[in-house]
């Protein structure tokens, strides 16, 4: 699942304010963006709300069932005609679903999410920082935990000289390390923590 968190306010209509005359449809996204309720329905109405109080020509608010995965252009308009009629989309997905839009539309397509991270979804918890992409993945040796996302600095031999009685120096959050250690010695398997390991290899990722 994509993580996104909402952009304020002021950066979105400073964006829309490049576009000068322009009618917009704010676009949401019925997967990862409505299930941790950053571009759902109650988000859109509220985006579509808070733009039409700032004196704007706002179409409508739309949710396509996937931002970042269609058939065609004339596939998303065929369901949503406003995504057509408008001169703007302001887009509520992540970044993959604001680039594609904006690839096949030939609009200016605006985030209004930001992307913050690769998680995943527990019961009614969002879990963020799970992945970093890295295309060298070897969370299996860290019980289940990416250091490489988990930890500002990536760090992937042990915690950095700024972590104190388990807690991060960057923040209010626990060091992942300290987390890795939890759990690797209840499973008796701190052996997976001996040696050095190699900086990730970033040409696995082209």
């Amino acid at each position: 699942m994509i993580i996104t968190r909402p952009k304020p306010i002021e950066e979105i209509l400073s964006m829309v304010e490049m576009f000068p005359d322009l009618s917009i449809c704010v676009v949401g996204c019925g997967i990862c963006a409505r299930k941790i309720q950053t571009g759902g329905e109650a988000q859109v109405s509220m985006m579509t709300a808070q733009l039409q109080r700032s004196g704007l020509d706002v179409l409508d608010g739309k949710i396509v069932k996937h931002a970042c995965s269609t058939k065609s252009w004339d596939s998303f308009v065929e369901e949503n005609p406003a995504l057509d009629k408008a001169g703007i989309l302001v887009v509520m997905s992540c970044g993959a679903g604001v680039s594609l839009l904006g690839r096949i539309s030939g609009k200016p397509t605006l985030a209004g999410l930001d992307t913050t991270s690769l998680g995943s979804s527990l019961k009614d918890e969002t879990l963020e920082n799970f992945c970093a992409m890295c295309g060298d993945c070897n969370v299996g040796l860290y019980a289940g935990l990416c250091p490489k996302s988990g930890c500002p600095k990536s760090q992937v031999n042990g915690p950095c000289g700024g972590s104190i009685d388990g807690d991060c120096e960057v923040g209010e959050r626990e060091c992942i390390w300290a987390k890795i250690y939890e759990i690797l010695e209840s499973r008796d398997m701190l052996h997976l923590m001996d040696g050095i390991r190699p900086p990730v290899n970033h040409d696995r990722r082209l």
